[in-house]
């Protein structure tokens, strides 16, 4: 006979069991048509009764601790080499770029609801830095926008800038909105600006151009005759080859949303409600590009010329490292493969994986025997390669550098959100508080093996590094679910090289208000075409 409590486990199993893995046959439906899987929903649901899991902080990377720091000699031997090198690869510039301009005029669009800015001062200065704007002479411009600016009435002068009867600067993708003018009077988006500083490095076989963008299904159209216009109207690009491709984050990577009692939420027709999974879910786009070497930026981080043209030289050095590593990994492997190597080469391998790949091996590696060590050997060289570049901590938000301790007792070099961090623990967040560096997202990765084959980059991924959020939308409060960020979990068992880079080379534009930085008004002294 069962036990009582053998009883009430069973019946407790069975309840949770129904919870979980019941849907309606109108869910599987729904499920169906967005290419989700109902065994990945089931699984979400389990992830959320489990909550978010914390990475164990072992210590911040630091220079000659995880972190490079490039002499001048090092830094030019790495640009030679990218400079040489470069038309044997196939080179892409990979942009996420879905991100809608409505959250960089959040502040804005609270302002226009009001109709006031707050106090006369603080009107004053939104006056008063609005002529810095890039887009300010396309408000001055127009007899509309004309207007209402000489009117000043800001509740009207927002709906201009921001909704559909105006600039509708707050329906469009972040990829579209002015970043830069001229002193020619040029206006230059920050698709742009990705244009004209990728054709200064993005070059490889035939001497193409590469680009690849990320983009909402909703403003693929906008994007594409956008990126028409440019190459055809901006005399910069007259001569040179490009090959542009866009792409779309699955509805399949979309996410089950969940209530406070992580039941599946649904709207007011009952239909479950999914939401995009955060832009890890672009790794099966990264995955899918037939690429030797590819250059990660966000759409929002870049500069105007002459700055832009300067941090060109940062990227072909992290690209010059990327394929400098690669070579010497790809040797490695054959050695490995063939056998051919003596105790004094297998060695000279393993102190490479430290001292250079920031390897920790693990605490049995010294016990095992001569073939287990080369099998463990191989395993470490033979993954996804990422050069990434990261500059002194200024209070921008986002994640770092850190030592990350796994079970197995080794540690991996990794880029850590808040997020994944314990903040119940003091000793965690005395870690993290002594971070001295910070991701811009500015990297170079290796997505092939030495036989020409792409990883499958989901087999290098931290699946257990998801993140659980709390939003509030219309009133209803809900969860939601994020798979491992794209350079955070998604890449966590990437061969991982941090290099130090000075803040010049990260210029985001979070809010409007980033684009009154110097960085973004130095458009002076211009080297072409508006000299």
């Amino acid at each position: 006979m069962f036990s009582l409590m053998f009883c009430e486990k069973l019946i407790k199993s069975v309840a949770m069991s129904k919870q979980v893995n019941f849907f309606f046959r109108k869910d599987i439906r729904q499920m169906k048509a967005l290419g989700v899987k109902p065994d990945a929903a089931r699984e979400q649901l389990l992830l959320y009764r489990q909550g978010s899991r914390c990475l164990v902080l072992n210590r911040p990377c630091a220079v000659r601790d995880g972190i490079i720091a490039m002499t001048a000699a090092q830094k030019k031997k790495c640009i030679d080499l990218y400079d040489n090198s470069a038309d044997k690869y196939k080179i892409v510039s990979f942009v996420p770029a879905s991100g809608a301009a409505s959250r960089m005029f959040s502040g804005w669009f609270t302002a226009a609801e009001k109709g006031v800015f707050g106090t006369r001062d603080q009107e004053r200065e939104f006056f008063r830095d609005l002529k810095k704007m890039p887009f300010f002479p396309l408000i001055a411009g127009d007899e509309v926008g004309g207007r209402i600016l000489r009117e000043r009435k800001i509740g009207e002068l927002l709906k201009f800038i921001l909704e559909g009867d105006g600039l509708n600067y707050g329906n469009l993708p972040k990829a579209l909105i002015p970043f830069h003018r001229y002193p020619s009077g040029k206006l230059r988006t920050a698709l742009a600006e990705h244009l004209a500083e990728a054709g200064e490095y993005i070059a490889g076989i035939d001497g193409v151009s590469n680009l690849h963008f990320t983009v909402a299904a909703e403003h693929k159209r906008q994007i594409r005759q956008s990126l028409k216009n440019i190459l055809a109207q901006d005399e910069f690009f007259y001569g040179k080859k490009y090959q542009i491709t866009l792409s779309v984050q699955s509805d399949a990577t979309n996410t089950i949303a969940v209530d406070a009692a992580d039941k599946p939420l649904r709207d007011a027709n009952g239909k479950l409600v999914f939401r995009p999974g955060g832009h890890g879910t672009l790794l099966e786009n990264l995955n899918n590009l037939n690429a030797d070497f590819v250059f990660i930026k966000n759409i929002d981080n870049i500069a105007p010329r002459p700055l832009s043209a300067r941090n060109v030289l940062f990227r072909k050095m992290l690209g010059g490292m990327a394929m400098k590593i690669q070579q010497k990994i790809f040797a490695f492997l054959q050695q490995l493969e063939a056998g051919a190597f003596n105790d004094a080469d297998f060695d000279h391998m393993t102190q490479y994986c430290a001292e250079a790949l920031n390897i920790v091996f693990p605490n049995n590696f010294a016990q095992q025997g001569k073939n287990r060590k080369i099998k463990t050997v191989f395993s470490l060289l033979n993954r996804p390669l990422r050069v990434c570049g990261v500059v002194r901590n200024v209070g921008e938000p986002g994640g770092g550098p850190f030592w990350v301790e796994e079970k197995d007792g080794t540690q991996t070099p990794q880029i850590v959100e808040s997020g994944h961090v314990d903040k119940s623990s003091p000793a965690q967040l005395a870690i993290w508080s002594r971070a001295k560096y910070f991701n811009p997202v500015d990297m170079v990765c290796s997505l092939k093996n030495h036989h020409g084959e792409t990883f499958r980059l989901l087999n290098y991924a931290n699946r257990k590094a998801y993140l659980i959020t709390t939003k509030i939308e219309k009133g209803i409060t809900f969860k939601a679910l994020e798979v491992p960020g794209l350079w955070n979990g998604a890449m966590a068992y990437w061969n991982t090289i941090f290099v130090r880079l000075p803040a010049a080379v990260f210029n985001p534009v979070k809010t409007v208000d980033d684009l009154l930085r110097p960085a973004h008004r130095s458009t002076s002294k211009l080297p072409f075409p508006d000299s």
